[in-house]
């Protein structure tokens, strides 16, 4: 077995390790830790007899190895900070640190047509559908509290590689075996930036809670938030959205991120809202109680640069041109979260997150060509 097909395996085996805080009612920090799996995929649609095909985005998985707030105020944590500082007037040590993350991730990006690249006929297709891209990033995010909680600014940078083999090998992988009955991905000698080129993302997103803020009445039933973002790098633009949840819900974890594989990756970087579940700490510590809410979300993208369409340094035999993507798009998505408390007097519980999620067309070539998208996220959670 290959290196890169390794990769591709322990990525989609390994589970997410990560370490969150709390502040109880006697101002003392207090661990939360959380070990589990989150994944998006295309496939999980045929689970519920919904279309699924390989294209657009069809796959995502993400390892945080290490997620503590006490990384915030380390050397590798100074780019965030420098923004922060520059975007807040002051030190960014001035405002309470919510959390810090970094996180190892893939995700994979597919045309429709997959087969035969030197028949004529599906060289025209592959000339106007999107390329084959396979995006291999360590994400660092800094998210920073103001307004008593009501307000949370988070920086993020992308550090990685465009072009790697480890999305062939996982389509590989998975189209060798004959129960999905698909043809095998042969185009993968045309994908973006193909045999690697490093990549950099920067972010910076502010949320603002408006409806449950802290201490109302609403805050355990129904919380509304919006934002604004802005990307520097293999993508530019910013984008506009809201998230509602609703139900039996924790006043304090709005700012956990319903979407992490997917805003990590390809829009913003950082999510809709930070890639933790952490509770934000404004009235005490609260007890382990159980959680059933459902949560829906939307985002307007404004787009100047897509390097994952228009390609980067490298000479690319399919890529897009500006006046080709469409410079407004559209996200979507809705979902069932719930959390079992184990031990009433413990943080020891499972939180779950099943979501459906999509995009409109990214680009616009030719009518056959453009498309809406979407595809199933999974989210498991071991807390203690």
């Amino acid at each position: 077995m290959d290196l890169t097909r390794l990769i591709a395996i322990l990525l989609c085996m390994l589970p997410i390790l990560s370490v969150g805080q709390e502040i109880d009612t006697a101002n003392t920090i207090r661990s939360i830790h959380r070990i589990g799996f989150v994944t998006d995929q295309d496939f999980f649609l045929s689970l519920i007899r919904l279309p699924n095909e390989d294209r657009n985005y069809t796959m995502g998985v993400g390892l945080p190895f290490y997620q503590s707030v006490e990384m915030a105020d380390k050397w590798y944590f100074a780019p965030q900070r420098t923004l922060a500082a520059v975007i807040l007037g002051k030190r960014a040590n001035q405002y309470g640190y919510v959390n810090a993350n970094i996180m190892l991730a893939n995700t994979t990006f597919t045309p429709q047509y997959l087969g035969n690249l030197h028949d004529p006929e599906h060289e025209y297709q592959r000339e106007n559908d999107r390329p084959f891209v396979s995006l291999n990033f360590i994400t660092s995010n800094l998210m920073l509290l103001k307004d008593n909680g009501n307000t949370t600014l988070t920086i993020g940078m992308n550090v990685g590689a465009i072009g790697l083999n480890v999305s062939k090998a996982f389509q590989y992988y998975v189209h060798r075996n004959p129960k999905y009955n698909r043809e095998m991905p042969s185009g993968w000698e045309g994908q973006i930036s193909k045999g690697g080129e490093p990549t950099i993302l920067i972010t910076a997103k502010k949320d603002w809670l408006i409806v449950g803020r802290a201490g109302t009445k609403e805050s355990k039933k129904i919380q509304i938030n919006h934002f604004i973002e802005t990307r520097l790098g293999y993508y530019i633009g910013a984008a506009y959205g809201f998230n509602v949840s609703f139900g039996k819900l924790n006043s304090r974890n709005w700012v956990g991120s319903p979407l992490p594989l997917n805003s990590t990756s390809k829009k913003i970087g950082i999510g809709n809202k930070s890639q933790t579940l952490y509770y934000v700490a404004s009235n005490g510590f609260d007890k382990n109680k159980f959680e059933l809410y459902f949560i829906g979300g939307a985002r307007l993208n404004a787009w100047l640069y897509n390097a994952l369409l228009m390609g980067q340094l490298k000479t690319n035999p399919y890529t897009f041109s500006f006046e080709e993507m469409n410079k407004l798009t559209f996200d979507w998505n809705v979902g069932l979260g719930f959390k079992i408390p184990m031990n009433s007097k413990s943080n020891k519980s499972i939180r779950t997150l099943v979501q459906l999620a999509g995009r409109s067309p990214e680009f616009n070539t030719v009518r056959t060509f453009e498309r809406w998208h979407s595809w199933g996220d999974f989210q498991l959670y071991y807390e203690w």
